[in-house]
Order: structure tokens, then C-alpha cells, then sequence
């Protein structure tokens, strides 16, 4: 009975250590955490919130074409006028 729990706190141990490497960033396309990014911080309003979730948390500019970041493409250009986001660089999506 003694091995069967420590066995199992074992196994806790291990499982926490990787759900908190993956919750640092790990479950991100680019593996950094939208906390650390900055891009958006020129941002404000629903536009820094739109940004976030297409440079940082979604990492858009990586792979631009899902569904998902062509619907906040087209609520950030209804928000700002713009279809480019700060993590587009040049203005030119990537």
C-alpha cells in the first residue's frame, strides 16, 4: 500500500510538471506566452484585445489563414480601419 502511494505522488509530480511547461507557453504555435508578448501594448480597447487574440494567443501571423484569425482580421478592420496587425511587420500579412 506504501509503494501504490508513493507511486501515485510520483506520477502527480510528473503530470504537474508538464501541464505547467505546456501552460508556460509550450500550447502556443510560436511556444511563447501571450503574457511575455508585446506587440499589442500600442493597442487599446477592443483593438489591444482583437490584437492579443490574433498575435499572441491564436499567433495568427504564423499561419493567417484559418477561420479563426480571418474573423478577427475582419473585426480588427471594422474596429480600426486596418487589416494589418502590429505582429504583421511591414503591414503586409506573413
Amino acid at each position: 500500500m506504501r509503494l501504490a502511494g508513493f507511486v501515485g505522488i510520483g506520477l502527480t509530480l510528473m503530470l504537474g510538471a508538464a501541464a505547467a511547461a505546456l501552460a508556460y507557453g509550450g500550447g502556443t504555435p510560436d511556444g511563447s506566452p501571450p503574457a511575455e508578448e508585446t506587440v499589442c501594448d500600442t493597442e487599446t480597447g477592443a483593438a489591444y484585445g482583437l490584437c492579443v487574440a490574433f498575435c499572441e494567443a491564436n499567433d495568427c501571423e504564423l499561419d493567417p489563414d484559418t477561420q479563426a484569425c480571418q474573423v478577427l482580421r475582419s473585426n480588427y478592420m471594422k474596429i480600426t480601419g486596418s487589416p494589418f496587425f502590429p505582429c504583421e511587420g511591414d503591414g503586409v500579412p506573413q
